[in-house]
């Protein structure tokens, strides 16, 4: 999952949100990464290197969760994700922003901790390659959320529904052209999956006005105390957590989820925001060549032409 904003959402971030308070250091990076002076490569560069990591952690998490459980997998990963959140904000110096905006993170904690939990869902009972995309349409919540306030989408962003919304109604299908139950069951967990990360996209924009550090630190620590909740009610065993290739796996899909965070934050200040939200929200394209290479998914062609149209919407309405 790419935490960046989507949609009507504000996408771009200040020096100061991000931590960095030395404004001759802000000049020397801009000056190094070429804003200022020279081609503008490190925007598009940045905002690429976000959907690649994105989208790998969303394939790690999705088939370490296959072995674990998705409670122990959620549970690992959200605490792991905590501890460069905890650091950046150390590191930032920066003081505990207000009520409202930390109520907007723990609002986006409590949404990511039901997307993340409806992906893994989704991944244990359906096809990565379908489910992937199908939930990163979360994208059109923020635009239902404007449109209720009277904020029409435009054009770009209408036929992006559409186009979502059609892609979708085929991707159920199976070769034979009936719906098929695995199918059924993990396209409902995206959706599912699709709404909790459109609420992340849509809180994460009040909740980082103040200072981006603090709101990833908050939206990280609620899911992980949900978590010990859950885990403590349930009494979720952790026995295939502690194997050697799963404590790496969850590891690895912690750093990058982090990584592609922080990268889509500086891609925003390298530039063109239009290209870079495109190119960071190809992310789905990622997981899904991740899972055919290595898990050898097939789809039907009409499945394939169906998840086309559904990431089609996804940039649409990104960039509508």
């Amino acid at each position: 999952m790419l935490r960046g904003a989507a949609g009507r959402t504000r996408t771009t971030v200040s020096w100061a949100e991000t931590g960095i308070q030395s404004e001759p250091t802000a000049r020397r990076f801009d000056a190094w990464t070429g804003r200022r002076n020279g081609p503008r490569m490190w925007g598009p560069a940045l905002a690429l290197g976000s959907a690649v990591a994105a989208g790998a952690g969303d394939y790690l998490c999705g088939i370490t969760s296959r072995r674990t459980g998705t409670l122990s997998c959620m549970s690992a990963f959200f605490t792991t994700a905590l501890v460069p959140a905890v650091a950046w904000v150390l590191l930032s110096g920066q003081r505990v922003p207000g009520e409202i905006t930390v109520a907007a993170a723990i609002g986006a904690g409590l949404a990511t901790t039901v997307g993340l939990g409806a992906f893994l869902k989704a991944t244990s009972v359906g096809t990565i390659s379908i489910v992937a995309p199908i939930s990163a349409t979360g994208v059109v919540v923020p635009i239902a959320i404007g449109l209720a306030r009277a904020d029409y989408p435009s054009v770009l962003q209408a036929v992006g529904i559409v186009s979502a919304v059609v892609g979708v109604a085929f991707a159920v299908r199976s070769p034979e052209g009936h719906p098929s139950s695995a199918s059924e069951s993990g396209v409902g967990f995206a959706l599912l999956a699709a709404v909790g990360f459109g609420l992340f996209y849509w809180l994460m924009a009040p909740a980082s006005r103040q200072s981006v550090p603090w709101a990833a630190m908050v939206a990280d620590a609620v899911p992980v105390l949900t978590c010990v909740v859950a885990v403590r009610i349930q009494h979720t065993p952790f026995g295939a957590m502690r194997e050697a290739r799963n404590i790496r796996s969850v590891l690895a899909a912690a750093l990058l989820g982090s990584a592609g965070f922080v990268l889509y934050a500086f891609a925003t200040r390298h530039g063109a925001l239009p290209i870079v939200s495109v190119l960071a929200c190809l992310f789905p394209v990622v997981t899904i060549l991740l899972a055919r290479s290595l898990l050898g998914e097939r789809v039907a062609r009409t499945q394939q032409v169906a998840i086309g149209a559904v990431l089609t919407g996804v940039v649409l309405m990104t960039i509508g």
